[in-house]
């Protein structure tokens, strides 16, 4: 009984570590997964829009079983927050970093996503929502740890060995095309980072956590289809079987990468804050080199070691001050403390 209890109490300590890296990992799967199949063209958007339809049933059934008797009074304001979350996580962020994938390479796109973590951090010092002391301990933890993931994700990405290489972005040109994919880029990395901010702000006076991410997916769902189908003819909504992996990726993407991913990012930013969540944006470029080297026989470079060791121990020093600033209550959880976003 007590070896239970201990069990109990160790996960509830670390299941948001947990959860949050298996995120990543289910993620970095997932991009290996479209990859393939739009290979064989089958088309990205199509496949963001139906993911988001199971999504969207999924997390409504959750929240209609398990927050019957939780969910607050859904209201005007509730619904206008909950289509900007999905404009700003589905639309301007999932969605353009796909369409950004037709202008530039993967590779470059990684470079964004990584440097989440960084804008996160800047916007939650502006919103109030994380203290920093700088010359303390906990202040250093958290910004060497930000840098180092950083400049450990940028590693993994321009360096391959001993002799410094940027071969895998030497495709990238300065064009119109180029351009932009670096537009597209910038707005979804300010999108999801705006996006994790407003989602702490919103969970304080609506605390369903899974009704608010079934919400953010629904409108989100609406917006990405109606773009989409101004974007890609209507033949390209038929998808193929290939063997199945279609409706493999579909599913993954649908139950595990976007609905259950949603429900995990909203909790744990309404438990921890936005910044110890984007901390752990870093791990899907690590998880994607490992499934790449030991799964798809790639290659590995000393780059990417070094690359991989620096974002994860960026990752625990940013961790570690978040860990110490909990302890310390210096994270006020009073919503008076966070002014309003945006205006009701």
């Amino acid at each position: 009984m007590e070896i239970t209890r201990c069990l109990l109490t160790g996960f509830e300590a670390s299941k948001a570590y947990l959860f949050l890296a298996l995120n990543e990992l289910f993620l970095s799967v997932f991009m290996i997964l479209i990859e393939s199949v739009t290979s064989s063209g089958v088309s990205a958007l199509v496949i963001v829009v139906y993911e988001h339809v199971i999504a969207t049933i999924l997390l409504a059934v959750l929240a209609f079983f398990l927050e019957r008797n939780e969910r607050p009074p859904l209201s005007f304001k509730i619904l206008c927050y909950a289509f900007l979350l999905g404009l700003l996580q589905i639309t301007l962020c999932q969605l353009l970093m796909t369409i950004a994938l037709q202008f530039v390479s993967s590779s470059y796109e990684s470079i964004g996503i990584n440097l989440v973590p960084s804008v996160v951090f800047v916007m939650a010092l502006f919103f109030r929502q994380e203290k920093l002391k700088f010359w303390s301990m906990n202040g250093q933890g958290k910004v060497w740890g930000l840098v180092l993931s950083a400049a450990g994700a940028l590693v993994l990405v321009l360096w391959e060995g001993p002799v410094l290489l940027t071969s895998r972005l030497s495709n990238i040109q300065a064009t119109s095309d180029g351009v932009i994919g670096f537009i597209m880029i910038v707005v979804g990395v300010l999108a999801t980072s705006f996006w994790n901010i407003m989602v702490k702000h919103v969970t304080q006076f609506y605390p369903a956590e899974l009704s608010l991410s079934a919400m953010m997916s629904f409108f989100g769902t609406i917006q990405t289809a109606i773009v989409t189908v101004f974007v890609i003819s209507w033949s390209s909504w038929e998808l193929k079987w290939e063997g199945g992996l279609v409706l493999v990726t579909i599913l993954l993407g649908g139950i595990v990468v976007t609905g259950l991913s949603y429900y995990v990012m909203t909790w744990s930013i309404k438990k921890n804050g936005p910044v110890f969540t984007s901390a752990f944006n870093p791990l899907l470029v690590v998880f994607s080199f490992l499934l790449q080297t030991f799964v798809l026989g790639d290659s590995a470079h000393l780059g990417s070691i070094v690359g991989a060791v620096s974002v994860i121990f960026g990752l625990y020093l940013i961790l570690w001050a978040k860990a110490n600033d909990m302890e310390k209550k210096e994270i006020v959880a009073d919503d008076s403390v966070y002014p309003p976003l945006i205006q009701a």
